[in-house]
């Protein structure tokens, strides 16, 4: 950020700054779905795609039913590791 467009957090008033932290949040949010989903299509790819020929612009009767189970798996995991801390923090 340009030093010259820093803004001193401390003269905002309280609604300004809990619209701020509202947008912080969101941007963090969604930086962590880009994340998730960059992660998914690497190990995806990685498990069926790569490393095999390009035959065609779409993927072929295999690969697709590999990335489809894949990203069954991948959503599979993180809703068991969304339980799993949930029963951690009390929840049921």
């Amino acid at each position: 950020m340009d030093p010259q467009t820093q803004v001193d957090i401390s003269s905002l008033s309280d609604a300004d700054k809990k619209e701020l932290n509202a947008v912080l949040t969101n941007e963090a949010q969604k930086s962590s779905i880009q994340q998730a989903v960059h992660s998914l299509n690497d190990v995806c790819f990685t498990k069926c795609i790569r490393g095999k020929p390009i035959t065609s612009g779409t993927l072929d009767r295999t690969e697709e039913a590999c990335a489809q189970n894949c990203v069954e798996r991948w959503f599979d995991t993180q809703m068991s590791i969304l339980k799993h801390l949930d029963v951690l923090r009390g929840g049921h």
